[in-house]
């Protein structure tokens, strides 16, 4: 039963809900102060311990009562506080019904009392929940190999041949890190060859991950960090970098926090923008939910508490997330020391000879400000910089800007420059706006301009984005740039309509203006495509202007990525440039490849016509055998092992991927390094013979490199039989079986079934067996077996 408020506490209803406000603990005081004025007469009760109930917990311990004359149960401060309710310790006894907001139920016959305070009333801890990702799992150890990367991509025209490749060699899983080395090789044959055959090296490093502290080291050629407002450069030497990826499950940008309060016990719900991110179990008393907001914008978090009884309430919260911010506290980072490549794709080792230093930071000062800080420095430079980002409100947007100096000197002397930037980014669902500038000053100079990269003197930017529901998506794009050595800006204004047809169809529309002095025009490009089935779809597109005008049409069936299979590609040009290609593709286990032949030429020149086939693919030597041949690897792989058992189902996250060889292995090159890589095998499609350990494991594997899973699988001999004694009786059922050569205390083997049947697996040929039966013990040998493997009957064998 619910008890009456007395009188004295009507001011107390008062100050509750002031308390609610956010003042809970001084008014759980106020109600204290205020019914201890008045405190319940000392008269003789009955004591009572009592099983306690409170907010829809049962309390482990037994609380002390007195129930009074007139039926009113009194507590001390003592009994209050053990509840686990806010009271002061040295106020006298009050009678429950003296309290405001507290519901007494007082069952007498089960001697149980039920109490619901409010939440402000509760002495509890604030409830920590998260709906973030568990911790990261720790990366299976690299089986040791080698690995080839190949791409090759050979055409044939009228007085031409050639023939290039890009390859790539990587060690792993012999000692700490990867070593790679890629490079680029051409052929060519015929009247119009230019001479320029050869190979070039393109990187040479090795690198080492230390995914616990999300750092990685390489030695060789790299390229240097860098932020929004500075360039990064090719270079050889040593980069120490911050590396995220090696936590793909972390979340770096700032976390949102949702406060709430529930009566009784509840479950929270949270939507971010109507999907649903978590469900959590919350105590009775105040929570705290720490999630992170998967949007880019603005949005808005829900939280549905539904308590035990089923009452939900919903509270709103505004959001804003972006990529451009770190969490508080976490920093993002490199360090570059080493000499500037030069020349990168034409010469295996051109590098500058002087010494080249770069240093770029993030930095989450709060979950609302990233600070920035950049600097570099080489013989003749020095440039360091400063930026910031803001996040404006919950709705305001983001915010950005960057200063930066440089002291370049040559043999005039000294010049100093400045470049400043800045930025603003604001989107929704419906509606998106940013702009940025970067602006140098005549002497600005970096450590990449000192090597030919043009730097530009005025960059700016600026796009508009609306989503016009059943009408489109809309987008507005300007662009003004100015480099330091030309005559004028270059401008461009670009207006798109994007709308989604019928039968997921696309109608794509684009209308560019160039207002450079010697590219002025404007030019109308439109596109359509249509899937028709899996894999397959046709388009077409346009385009017209000044000067130029064409349409090409296409069908095309794209390559299973899965399973692998075949596709083909059909084009038809006309217009400015006439003609056609087919071509066809395979993906398999061992690679990919293609062939066509195409045809085109283009006002006043003669039809061309090229034949044209390429290949890409892996080679690997690991485990002790190879090489195999497998897809091109671009990051991590397993080698799937089912010792020895052919062509058993394997599949990846429940796809279907392959198939074992007939040496039970399967490579798969789709994994994701560092993170949980669900591999499983389909037991259904297993003989009736054959025995899995276990069907599912999940893969972690490092970074560019391969591991070995196991799924130990293992052919059954299983034989049965009847078992009869000397006068032709089939032995009693549940008699023991143990082998032959058991010593004493061995546990049975197995027992005899109805009728004398005997099941045994993986028996010995010509084993015997001994049976203990309530006649005695009698013993029986296996005939020869004629198969390794399967389920055979044996017919009748004799125990004697």
């Amino acid at each position: 039963m619910t008890i009456r408020k007395s009188k004295c506490c009507r001011w107390p209803r008062i100050a509750l809900d002031v308390a609610r406000l956010g003042t809970g603990t001084a008014c759980a005081l106020l109600i204290a102060s205020t019914c201890i004025a008045q405190p319940a007469a000392a008269a003789p009760g009955e004591e009572l311990f009592l099983e306690v109930v409170l907010n829809g917990q049962p309390i482990d311990q037994l609380a002390r009562f007195v129930r009074g004359p007139d039926g009113r149960l009194t507590a001390s401060a003592a009994t209050l506080r053990e509840l686990g309710l806010r009271w002061p310790a040295d106020a006298a006894p009050v009678a429950l019904g003296q309290v405001p907001g507290l519901q007494v139920n007082f069952d007498n016959p089960r001697q149980r009392l039920a109490l619901v305070a409010p939440v402000e009333l509760l002495d509890r801890p604030v409830a920590q929940l998260s709906a973030l990702p568990n911790a990261p799992p720790a990366a299976d150890p690299a089986a040791p190999g080698l690995l080839l990367n190949y791409d090759l991509y050979g055409q044939q025209s009228t007085g031409l041949r050639t023939l290039n490749a890009l390859t790539e060699l990587r060690l792993f899983g012999l000692g700490p890190g990867v070593w790679s080395s890629t490079a680029i090789s051409r052929a060519s044959s015929g009247t119009n060859a230019t001479g320029s055959d050869g190979s070039v090296r393109l990187d040479t490093a090795w690198q080492r991950d230390f995914s616990d502290s999300m750092v990685s080291l390489r030695l060789g050629d790299a390229v240097t960090g860098a932020l929004g407002w500075s360039r990064s450069l090719r270079f050889g030497g040593l980069h120490l970098a911050r590396n995220f990826a090696l936590q793909p499950y972390r979340i770096t940008t700032p976390l949102a926090q949702f406060q709430g309060s529930a009566v009784l016990p509840s479950t929270v719900d949270l939507f971010i923008n109507g999907m649903r991110q978590s469900i959590q179990p919350v105590p009775p008393g105040p929570f705290q939910l720490t999630s992170t907001p998967a949007l880019n914008g603005t949005g808005q978090a829900q939280l549905v508490i539904t308590d035990i009884t089923g009452q939900s309430r919903v509270v709103s919260y505004d959001l804003y997330g972006t990529p451009q911010l770190l969490q508080a506290g976490l920093s993002d980072w490199s360090l570059d020391v080493g000499a500037v490549r030069r020349d990168y794709g034409l010469h295996s080792s051109a590098y500058d000879g002087s010494l080249m230093a770069s240093a770029s930071l993030r930095h989450g000062w709060s979950d609302s400000t990233t600070l920035e800080a950049h600097a570099e420095a080489t013989t003749g430079l020095q440039l360091a910089g400063l930026g910031s980002v803001w996040r404006l409100g919950q709705q305001g947007g983001v915010l950005s800007a960057s200063l930066a100096g440089s002291r370049a000197s040559d043999g005039t002397g000294a010049r100093t420059g400045l470049q400043w930037g800045g930025g603003y980014q604001w989107s929704s669902p419906q509606f998106n706006v940013s702009f940025t500038t970067l602006r140098s000053s005549a002497d600005f100079r970096d450590v990449a301009s000192l090597h030919g990269a043009v730097l530009a003197r005025t960059s700016d930017a600026a796009y508009l984005g609306i989503n016009g529901g059943v009408w489109g998506q809309f987008g507005l794009a300007l662009i003004r740039q100015q480099q330091q050595a030309a005559a004028g800006p270059a401008r461009i204004a670009s207006l798109s309509w994007s709308y989604l047809l019928p039968g997921n169809a696309s109608l794509n529309v684009s209308l560019n203006r160039n207002f450079d002095s010697t590219a002025n025009g404007t030019m109308l490009y439109v596109g359509w495509s249509m899937p028709l089935a899996p894999f397959v779809s046709v388009a077409a597109s346009g385009h017209a202007g000044r000067g130029a005008n064409g349409a090409l049409l296409e069908a095309a069936r794209s390559l299973p990525g899965d399973t692998g299979g075949w596709g083909w590609r059909l084009q038809a040009g006309l217009g400015d440039t006439e003609g056609g290609l087919a071509q066809i593709s395979q993906l398999g286990r061992y690679g990919q490849w293609a062939a066509g032949v195409s045809q085109w030429r283009t006002a006043g020149s003669p039809m061309a016509t090229t034949g044209y086939a390429s290949t890409s693919g892996s080679l690997v030597w690991m485990g002790g055998g190879g090489p195999h041949a497998l897809r091109r690897v671009d990051d991590a792989f397993a080698l799937v092992d089912t010792y020895g058992i052919p062509n058993v189902p394997v599949r990846l996250e429940n796809r279907l991927i392959g198939h074992t060889d007939g040496l039970g292995l399967l490579f798969v090159t789709q994994l994701t390094a560092y993170q949980r890589n669900r591999l499983s095998i389909d037991t259904e499609r297993l003989d009736p013979d054959v025995i899995a350990e276990t069907t599912r494991v999940q893969a972690v594997p490092a970074s560019r490199s391969g591991t070995r899973v196991h799924f130990p699988l293992h052919r059954l001999l299983a034989v049965q039989f009847t078992l009869k004694d000397g006068a032709g009786q089939a032995l009693p059922v549940g008699s023991d079986i143990w082998p032959g050569d058991a010593p004493a205390g061995t546990p049975p083997l197995t027992v005899v079934g109805h009728d004398g049947i005997v099941y045994l697996e993986n028996p010995a040929p010509g084993a015997t067996i001994q049976v203990q039966t309530p006649a005695g013990r009698c013993r029986a040998t296996l005939p020869a077996l004629q198969s390794p493997s399967g389920l055979l009957d044996l017919g009748e064998l004799v125990c004697r």
